[in-house]
């Protein structure tokens, strides 16, 4: 699989260091210094934003990563459907769900609040589990989510989760269901914990080839999230973005080109993986700029390196 760069962002009460460097900085004054300023850009935007912000940014060739309150725990919103997803396909490949097979549409599942189920009634579309997969990655579909969730089981997901390291991303309710949030049993997640998910999903440590393509696929055509309008001309993102009141994030891979236009790039493409995520925001549009803003500038630094030879010189 090609490339991908990922980066996650997420807005919480926990706190960096302005300026945070990656365990191996680079050694190089010049290097060093073009990652000062966007370390600058990053700390500036988050100051400026109304909000709490923490994000996880790593470059998967190189592990260069930018991090602030990456162990922080936020809600989790929709980007909990990417564990509910990948958990599906897993379970496809171990021979435990047949992904072509039609799930029965349970009236108790449906729930307000986006998506394409809920404004279906009484005869339900005969659905399979790869199709409401799709309807709770590209339409953020609540209702197909829970139906998902009771098909795989809220344990099950925990259970491989915690197998693969991620102990603070947590599926603990349904969608939609402020009871259980009120209770204190809310879908929550670490900026950390989604980069590393995506990570691994990337490189193939999570399900087999065909099922990461398949996967990375869906994510592609998730549209208008708010990585993907921050992303800049000649790069893509397989993403999943999520909302609750005061709170937006978004975490997925994103690959960048080294030129705006094909001829330019000579098939170079960098890798990143971004995860970001915002809580007790004033404005919840300015949370959503917050992302864009942020993934624009990590893609502006990795083009300006992709580009580059070792001392700097443009080479497109």
């Amino acid at each position: 699989m090609s490339g991908a760069l990922l980066l996650i962002v997420c807005v919480s009460g926990a706190s960096r260091a302005p300026g945070a460097a990656s365990a191996s900085p680079p050694s190089d004054p010049k290097r060093a210094e073009i990652r000062m300023k966007l370390e600058s850009t990053l700390d500036r935007l988050a100051s400026e934003l109304r909000g709490a912000t923490g994000y996880v940014i790593r470059d998967l060739d190189s592990g260069e990563t930018f991090e602030k309150s990456g162990d922080a725990i936020f809600p989790a919103a929709s980007t909990i459907k990417l564990p509910i997803f990948i958990e599906l396909y897993k379970r496809a490949e171990e021979g435990g769900i047949d992904l072509e097979r039609p799930v029965p549409i349970d009236p108790k599942a449906r729930v307000e609040g986006g998506g394409v189920l809920e404004k279906w009634s009484a005869p339900y579309p005969v659905l399979s589990a790869r199709q409401l997969s799709v309807l709770m990655i590209d339409f953020s579909d609540n209702y197909a989510a829970n139906l998902l969730t009771d098909l795989v089981g809220m344990e099950s997901v925990g259970r491989r989760l915690r197998s693969w390291g991620f102990e603070d991303t947590l599926l603990r309710r349904r969608m939609m269901d402020l009871g259980a949030a009120r209770a204190g049993r809310e879908n929550v997640t670490t900026p950390r914990d989604m980069a590393g998910l995506l990570e691994r999903l990337q490189r193939g440590q999570l399900l087999n080839a065909e099922n990461t393509r398949a996967v990375i696929d869906v994510m592609k055509r998730n549209e208008g999230t708010p990585i993907k309008r921050g992303l800049p001309p000649g790069a893509e993102a397989a993403d999943k973005d999520g909302e609750l009141e005061g709170v937006r994030c978004d975490a997925g891979l994103v690959f960048v080109k080294a030129g705006a236009a094909p001829e330019e790039t000579g098939g170079r493409v960098r890798p990143l993986v971004i995860a970001v995520m915002t809580a007790y925001l004033e404005d919840d549009a300015a949370g959503e700029a917050f992302i864009g803003e942020v993934t624009r500038a990590a893609c502006q630094y990795a083009r300006t390196l992709q580009r580059s030879s070792g001392y700097g010189r443009r080479m497109d």
